[in-house]
């Protein structure tokens, strides 16, 4: 074989400088016409998932605009700006090449409310604050018992120890459907609770300790309650381990 001189070395390796050089400024130039072509101009913006927020609202808190390049937008940024409101849980922007954008949101929905001096907060399941109101959500069952003087809208509520029972009431409670059939909820005192259901039904709760079983049991009681067809008024969880079902007088 013969041996490669050190001049033809220099020569193949200039020549692969050379490419490379050719290459790079050919990625270059591409990249330059791209940026500046109305090919990739924006002229699409998709929202799927929104139920709440507008998709007005979405497009303009994402800070990415009809118009704009696709290939400057900045994706992670938008997503980002999104995570600021209070509804969004989650968010993922796509680019659709060569002009769309896709966001895809997850909502976060109001289970309850609770009510201070002078206006209504609405509140998701994980403790976060969505909106606040002026007046009750009629839809909405009202929970007395939680200090949210100076909260802000996106505030976490579950802050520390003393509210993590609350919470597992309320997590529980929606679990089983059971948090929609309530109108008032008084934790005010953790050791007597009271429920009123939205139809009239009153509960003693008593203490908020072993909330899970005891929200599976009141479970089980209405649906005995409503499977036999009796006029109750009050359920009292409070006297004992075994509840105390008060009917309706004929």
């Amino acid at each position: 074989m013969r041996k490669i001189s050190r001049v033809e070395r220099k020569m193949r390796r200039r020549r692969l400088y050379f490419r490379i050089f050719l290459l790079g400024l050919f990625v270059t130039l591409l990249i330059v016409l791209a940026l500046n072509t109305d090919l990739f101009i924006i002229n699409n913006i998709q929202v799927i998932g929104n139920n709440k927020l507008s998709k007005e609202s979405i497009i303009l808190g994402s800070s990415i605009n009809i118009g704009e390049n696709i290939l400057k937008v900045r994706t992670k940024d938008g997503e980002n700006n999104l995570r600021n409101l209070a509804y969004i849980k989650d968010v993922n922007i796509k680019r659709k090449l060569p002009k769309g954008i896709i966001i895809e949101i997850i909502e976060r929905k109001e289970v309850f409310q609770i009510k201070n001096l002078s206006y209504v907060a609405l509140i998701d399941e994980e403790g976060y604050i969505l909106d606040i109101l002026d007046s009750e959500n009629e839809n909405l069952p009202l929970i007395s018992g939680f200090n949210i003087e100076n909260k802000r809208i996106g505030e976490n509520l579950i802050a520390s120890e003393d509210t993590k029972l609350n919470f597992e009431f309320i997590e529980e409670g929606h679990a089983l459907g059971l948090l929609s059939k309530m109108k008032d909820v008084d934790m005010t005192d953790n050791d007597n609770i009271n429920i009123e259901l939205n139809d009239g039904i009153m509960v003693a709760f008593g203490t908020i300790n072993n909330v899970k079983y005891k929200l599976n049991l009141l479970n089980e009681i209405l649906k005995d309650i409503d499977k036999k067809g009796l006029s109750c008024k009050m359920i009292l969880m409070d006297r004992g381990d075994n509840p105390v079902i008060v009917l309706n007088e004929e």
